[in-house]
């Protein structure tokens, strides 16, 4: 069980469709605010021409509890499309970012969540 103790922002990452958005519902659901499917924020982000690091930025101010759930974007793949080459990098950074910031870090896959951080 990931411990909750002094817990400001706990960022889940993973592959698509492995189980984040529930496990972070079971495991933290009354206790913090969910933003899920982080990575299509950045992606509306990027269309509106907004700053999505500096988006993510304003998340990490610790003035709420907060869990951030995000795919894992590319995972090698490089996509012939310019904006799509770009997104995959600037989802990439985001969640590097919301890493670093983040007090816990959980990696699910198949469902099972792994705290990396």
């Amino acid at each position: 069980m990931p411990e909750r103790v002094s817990v400001k922002m706990i960022f889940i990452v993973g592959g698509a469709c492995q189980g984040k958005t529930e496990y972070a519902a079971e495991h933290f659901g009354g206790e913090y605010q969910m933003i899920g499917q982080y990575h299509e924020i950045v992606r509306q982000q990027m269309k509106e021409g907004k700053d999505p690091l500096a988006e993510a930025e304003k998340l990490c101010d610790g003035s709420l509890p907060l869990v951030v759930v995000s795919n894992e974007i590319g995972c090698g793949l490089v996509p012939m499309d310019s904006f799509q080459r770009s997104y995959r990098d600037m989802a990439g950074r985001v969640n590097c970012l919301l890493a670093k910031k983040a007090d816990q870090v959980i990696r699910v896959i198949c469902g099972v969540g792994t705290r990396i951080k």
